[in-house]
């Protein structure tokens, strides 16, 4: 969105430069003319800095306003405890025996670029991107984009499905799982450099209150990460 504004920015004020000197080409050599180009090239400065940070602060303050109200309302009608199980149907994802979908929810995910260890076939050639300054601030990174996929939670791991896309993290190998405005940022710790996930959901609070939920749920999980 940072991106996409600045460029909005520099368009409308390069183009007004332009149009600005083609009107009084011949007032060039006056003092005036270039103390007022000056002036509008400090306005395009402060503008191209500064607006796109303050709509992304607003915008993240409105998004983590709306999720704590939802939250709530989600925690009086029986918060975690109710919503478990409800994910079941419909389910395309091979389950191991007496394994259950406890949550699910469709989003895009954002696998880092240098976790190999979980790439998709295919993955090379999937479209690079970063994640929404909005939805996961500081993530920073380029990121492999694989659209609208599904998430399970199931009592045993976190997995990602969808075509040609098939990503399992057993609970003993999730490390943090951390909320942001607009979704979650899952690690997962294997041998070498971890390996970083953000997906997109509704309600990342309560998302991640199902997660702690199904994570306690089963003695071999406990221990195995946290959800923050």
């Amino acid at each position: 969105m940072t991106y996409a504004l600045r460029k909005l920015i520099a368009f409308v004020f390069l183009g007004g430069m332009f149009w600005f000197i083609y009107q009084d080409l011949g007032n060039l050599d006056k003092p005036w003319f270039m103390h007022a180009l000056g002036l509008i090239a400090v306005l395009f400065a402060f503008f191209w800095l500064l607006i796109p940070m303050v709509v992304v602060w607003v915008r993240i303050r409105s998004r983590v306003a709306q999720n704590r109200k939802r939250y709530e309302e989600w925690l009086a009608a029986g918060g975690a405890a109710g919503t478990c199980g409800r994910g079941g149907r419909n389910v395309r994802l091979a389950l191991g025996p007496d394994e259950r979908v406890r949550f699910h929810e469709k989003g895009t995910l954002y696998i880092d670029r240098e976790s190999e260890e979980y790439s998709a076939p295919g993955s090379r050639d999937r479209p690079v991107g970063r994640p929404s300054d909005v939805a996961f601030p500081g993530w920073r990174r380029d990121c492999r984009v694989a659209q609208r996929v599904h998430c399970y939670f199931t009592d045993r791991r976190v997995a990602f499905a969808g075509k040609g896309l098939d990503v399992s993290i057993p609970f003993p190998e999730l490390g943090q799982a951390s909320a942001t405005p607009g979704g979650m940022v899952f690690e997962a710790r294997r041998v070498g450099r971890p390996s970083r996930f953000a997906f997109t959901f509704r309600n990342p609070l309560v998302s991640a209150d199902v997660l702690r939920f199904a994570m306690e749920s089963r003695p071999l999980a406990r221990g195995g990460g946290g959800v923050v």
